[in-house]
């Protein structure tokens, strides 16, 4: 019995909390909870005003603020919903036992300067996406991220978005999730709730930091810190601490605005006639089903919102939904990270706040454009060490002989023992984008993800002045790098489905509409036409809030026109 058989999605499934908002523990989905009246079958009173395809950061933020809206909102959701974390389940090969860990269920096939490799991305899957897991860093893109600023030319000519047009949608953001830190000394001012004292050993890193010339600040995290709280750095928080998107957005959604979940569900197609999606098509364990809406928003993250185009080819689109540009999953880029141990000055205690720390001084460099440096919050315990040993192995040459992986057990005991209280620190660096990189549905099995890439010829060179200024600037710390090079990070895809106003170039307008299809959007971090320099979760979330405006706006009108002219047509539904 496959997945979808054992964990099937219901016509009229709800999920709800059975917490408070910030303390309680959840015992599992609670399905069907709704009253009749707010409950919908599958094509009951059809077609939902927004289908919202994943339920991550881009899907949850904007069916949240729709359904806030009044509108009637349909979630789909390839995953589970209510998945609980276990190491093992996580660490497991089976799909159906990594589903229940909301890991993502199966390999993907990843071409690396010509040499292919097949490897579990750290995706999430399940109602909430990748912040199930992903460590709560909600940093906003700097003002050169989206246009040219004195000095530093943007490589594409800048977003149709500036960052001042972006701006109140940052803060609508970080109100939404709840994040908290200090402004960064180098940057525009930003007024954040008060963070949680840091642990006494990370305290005594900013202080090291700024005796060094360096410019700290606190990281801006969405963590609750409720007591005794774990921070679930790339684990489930079981206790609604961490601001993840299935807490704060889908729960909400739901149990407040009448929304609807269906988990177990994965998109196959989007349905169309002439210039205009009518709805989706996706598979679920009874079989086929579909969905009719008058807005479709693809957000399935980045890897499969470009492949979802793809497979939604017509007679009259034969390379795929939306790419008359024929850009659709070009353009795909990840960030480069550079991880080092870094070994405090005196001992202090670690107990507290860990995820603390963050540095924009190696931001932009010589005209070059680099990235933030951020505490991970990981210690280099044997577990953390495990898991970067068993990263490396899938990406390197070793990964076929498969009986060896156990033994990196003995390695990971040795190295906590030799690297101590050492904590773990990353730099990430901005990728560019290039056409030849991109995402495709698998070939043998369209369901999968594969993946092409090309390293930039430029990215060795940066990566090597980023370790120039860290080993100028840290001079008087004991710290090792991790790994020989700066790594892909496989978590932090963004591209795709490139935004912009030319749609010979771009698949999507400014309204992250396609620009070939007249209601359809794209809003996860595929829509980034460039990387930025930090995490781009909260980027994905503000554009995400941006957009809702937009549509909400939309809808409205085509309600108030249908209104008046009573008998015509949905100008949204034809």
């Amino acid at each position: 019995m496959d997945a979808f058989a054992k964990h099937r999605c219901g016509a009229e499934k709800n999920i709800l909390s059975t917490g408070s908002a910030d303390h309680g523990r959840e015992d599992g989905p609670v399905n069907d909870a709704m009253p009749p009246a707010r409950r919908q079958a599958d094509g009951a009173d059809a077609p939902w005003d927004a289908i919202i395809v994943g339920t991550g950061m881009g899907g949850a933020t904007i069916g949240h603020a729709l359904a806030a809206e009044g509108f009637r909102v349909l979630f789909l959701e390839k995953g589970l919903d209510g998945p609980r974390e276990d190491a093992d389940n996580a660490l497991s090969d089976v799909p159906d036992r990594r589903l229940g860990a909301g890991r993502w269920p199966d390999r993907i096939s990843v071409t690396i300067d010509g040499s292919r490799r097949e490897l579990f991305a750290p995706l999430g899957c399940g109602v909430g996406g990748s912040t199930l897991l992903f460590a709560g860093a909600l940093e906003r893109f700097e003002r050169c991220d989206f246009e040219s600023v004195p000095g530093l030319p943007h490589p594409g000519g800048g977003w149709p978005v500036g960052y001042d047009e972006l701006l109140p949608y940052y803060e609508r953001a970080e109100r939404l999730y709840r994040v908290t830190g200090t402004g960064d000394p180098l940057g525009d001012p930003i007024a954040l709730p008060a963070p949680a004292r840091a642990s006494a050993q990370d305290e005594l890193f900013i202080r090291d930091f700024r005796a060094a010339g360096l410019h700290p600040y606190r990281l801006h995290v969405g963590i609750g810190y409720a007591p005794r709280c774990a921070e679930c750095l790339g684990t489930i928080c079981a206790r609604s601490c961490k601001s993840d998107a299935r807490h704060l957005c889908i729960l909400p959604a739901v149990r407040d605005h009448g929304a609807t979940v269906r988990a177990g569900c994965e998109a196959i197609r989007v349905l169309t006639r002439g210039r205009r999606a009518i709805g989706v098509e996706y598979r679920e364990a009874n079989g086929i089903g579909r969905a009719h809406g008058r807005v479709v928003i693809l957000a399935a993250g980045t890897y499969r919102s470009a492949a979802l185009l793809l497979l939604s080819a017509t007679p009259k689109s034969p390379n795929g939904l939306a790419n008359r540009s024929g850009q659709v999953g070009r353009n795909l880029m990840f960030h480069h990270s550079d991880w080092f141990a870094l070994w405090p000055r005196r001992a202090a205690s670690t107990r507290g706040p860990r995820k603390t720390i963050g540095l924009r001084d190696f931001y932009t460099c010589d005209g070059l454009r680099l990235g933030m440096m951020q505490s991970t919050g990981l210690s280099a315990s044997y577990g953390n060490i495990l898991v970067f040993l068993y990263q490396w192995f899938e990406r390197s040459r070793w990964r076929r002989m498969r009986p060896l992986k156990p033994l990196l057990r003995v390695p990971a005991k040795i190295g906590s023992w030799w690297l101590g209280p050492a904590t773990i620190f990353t730099v990430i660096l901005e990728d560019p984008a290039a056409p030849e990189n991109q995402v495709l549905p698998g070939r043998s099995d369209p369901t999968r993800i594969e993946l092409h890439y090309q390293h930039p010829p430029e990215a060795a060179a940066r990566a090597r002045l980023v370790r120039r200024l860290l080993d100028s600037r840290l001079a008087g710390f004991r710290r090792m790098h991790l790994f020989g090079e700066a790594m892909l990070d496989l978590g932090h895809p963004t591209g795709g489905c490139r935004f912009g106003d030319d749609p010979a170039t771009s698949v999507l307008d400014r309204n992250c509409r396609t620009h070939d299809i007249d209601n359809l959007y794209v809003v996860d971090g595929s829509f980034m036409p460039s990387s930025g320099g930090a995490n781009p979760s909260l980027t994905i979330a503000a554009n995400a809030l941006r957009v809702g405006d937009v549509i909400a706006a939309r809808l409205r009108g085509a309600r108030t026109r249908q209104s008046a002219t009573k008998g015509a047509a949905d100008p949204l539904a034809s």
